[in-house]
Parts: C-alpha cells; structure tokens; sequence
C-alpha cells in the first residue's frame, strides 16, 4: 500500500482572463470580423475564467515581449530557451512544498512540454541539493495523462521497498506552444492549454495526518478508434497538437464500460464513489461524461473549478483536482476517489484511492 499527501500547485506570475485570451488570439489570425465573433463566443463558453502564462507576452508592448515577437510563429528552438528560462523556477517551487522536512529516496520528472539532456530531472537534483545517487526516472510527452505514469511508477516503487519516499514534479508551459494555424484542432488546444506545476509525494509509509489519498489500483485502456482524434507531435515551429471535436463523444461512448472494468477490479462500483477527480479537458468533454455516469455537476465540481480557474494544464491538472478534494470540508481518507485522464492514443488512465477495506 502507498500514500499519495503534501500535494503542491504552483502558477506562474501572468494571470490572463480568458476573455483578454480570446482578444489576443483573435488578432493573431487573418480572421474576418465574423470569424472573430464565432472565435469570442467558443472562448466565452469554453467554462474558464482564468488562465496562467510565465510569459508577459500576452499583457505587453511589441518590444518588451519574450517569445511572440513581430508576428513571427518562433522556432522549436526557440521555444525550448524559454520552456528552460521558466520550467525550472516554477517546478521547483512546488517541489519545495511538497518536500517540507521529508527525506525523499526516488523522483520523478514529468512534463510534456519540454525536453533536453540533461533534463529537468538533473536540474531538480542540483537545485534542490538532492543526493547525488538518488533514484531518478523521467515522464515525457505523454499528454494529460503523464502523471498517472508518474504515480503508477512510484506506487511500483513503495510496493518494493517499504522505505521508499517518491517526489514527483510536474511541469508544463504549454503556452509556450500558442500557434497561429487556423485549423479547428489548434484553435482549440489555444482555447483550452495554460502553464502550471504541481508536486507530491508518494511514501509507503502512511503520513501522521489525514490530508492523504491512499493509493488503491489503477487501470488502463487504449480507445483505438480515437487514436486519430488526439495527438501530439513535433513540428519546425513548434509542438502542435490534434484535438478534434469528436473527442467528447468518443470519450462519451466509451467511459462507461472502463470505468465499470476499474471498479470491478476492486469489487466496488459507481454509486460507492464519494469524490470524482476526473481531468478537466476541457468542458464539453466533463459535460459529456456526467452525463453518461448520471453525476451532476456538484459531483465534478473539482473539475469544474479547476477547469474555470487555471484552464487545461496537460499532465499537472490532475494534482490540482486532487488537491481541491483534499481540501474540501468534511474530506476523510476512507472516503472513495476515483480519478481518469485522457491522452493522446486515444488513452484512458484511470487511479482508485480511498477504496474502504472489509474485513472477512
């Protein structure tokens, strides 16, 4: 068994309206004034308040911005100077948090958004004054999902070793990949993505608190018929993302039966639920599947929130859900979570805490 607690978010320093969002990107592409009117209307419906960016592109003058200068889509390369002008800081704020006085024996990397060797990784050791022989592992360009890789990772590791204290960070600036195509997908992932952090720990030993989740089982199914819908892949200027409008009904038609597969595992179902953490990717797709689970807009209210006050953040959002049920009034750790996330693939990732244990 192992304990998930000391969950951290930390945002950057630029926090946008999504309204000022929806102004900015509207003048980026060569749109009509009708076409710009449609644009407003998905930003104002899309269910978010706020977004956040370590850019000071979006507030500033010509001259004094970072990355999107002269009306000129910037490089790969480009990109990747400001992903590790930014990551860091940001990731090892929430490190910080997290750690407070626990001695850590393995950490994992997790970030979708930007990769080199040395990576992220080395440089969390470095500037956390973490040992030299620690164990380390990466997750990358996984998508939304990534964390649950993390988590499933670590869990592996206190199940081995009953010592075992596991950080994991996570960091993701996907507004560093704003991209002026006017293809439906890419217009979407610019209304939906924004930048963020988030860490916690993973122990095999159970925390002197009750601000914890304990790690039950997880669970895991590929949708092939979705695998064209969402995707992620490298290109000259930039990351760019597939994101296609059928991805709230494939996710529809296909949630149920996985996550009735999830339960079963455990010998439990939908109705023994008492928190959902299900990743906000964006509204229509949380609307869609509270409508297929029959929950209400109160049961996903973690999502919903998150989702109305930082945006998508790839694979950080999860740790935000999972901290607004944490702090929720009344919460115990014998009270059933259950989590999913969706990437690229198209993956369904899913995470059982809290299960009740019965005795014979």
């Amino acid at each position: 068994m192992s304990y998930l607690f000391n969950i951290q978010t930390c945002l950057p320093a630029y926090q946008l309206s999504q309204i000022e969002l929806g102004h900015y990107m509207s003048e980026q592409y060569d749109f009509t004034e009708i076409e710009k009117a449609k644009l407003m209307l998905m930003y104002q419906r899309s269910g978010i308040d706020y977004r956040h960016s370590c850019l000071p592109d979006f507030h500033l003058a010509e001259s004094q911005k970072e990355l999107f200068i002269n009306q000129e889509e910037p490089s790969v390369s480009k990109r990747m100077e400001s992903y590790f002008k930014h990551a860091l800081p940001l990731a090892s704020k929430a490190a910080q948090g997290s750690l407070q006085e626990e001695k850590i024996s393995h950490l994992i990397s997790v970030s979708c958004t930007g990769m080199a060797a040395p990576g992220l990784d080395l440089m969390l050791v470095e500037t956390l004054n973490l040992p030299a022989n620690i164990h380390r592992s990466s997750v990358n360009f996984m998508g939304c999902y990534a964390y649950f890789h993390a988590l499933k990772i670590a869990d592996a590791y206190c199940q081995s070793d009953p010592n075992a204290c596991v950080l994991i960070v996570s960091v993701e600036l996907c507004t560093l990949h704003f991209n002026k195509a006017k293809d439906t997908d890419q217009i979407a992932a610019n209304l939906l993505f924004a930048d963020g952090a988030a860490a916690c720990l993973v122990s095999a030993k159970k925390p002197n608190h009750n601000s914890y989740f304990t790690i039950d089982s997880f669970y895991s199914k590929i949708v092939t018929q979705g695998k064209s819908d969402m995707a992620w892949s490298i290109h000259e200027t930039g990351f760019l993302m597939t994101l296609s409008a059928y991805i709230p009904q494939i996710l529809q038609s296909a949630i149920k039966p996985i996550i009735e597969e999830a339960l079963l595992k455990n010998n439990t179902s939908i109705t023994s639920i008492q928190h959902w953490g299900i990743h906000p990717g964006g509204r229509k797709i949380l609307d869609y599947l509270s409508a297929e689970l029959g929950l209400s807009q109160t049961d996903l209210r973690a999502s919903y929130e998150v989702l109305k006050q930082v945006g998508n953040l790839s694979s950080s959002t999860i740790l935000f859900v999972l901290e607004n049920i944490l702090k929720r009034d009344g919460y115990l750790p014998n009270q059933a979570c259950f989590t999913a996330g969706f990437g690229p693939g198209l993956t369904v990732e899913t995470m059982l805490l809290n299960q009740p244990k019965y005795s014979a």
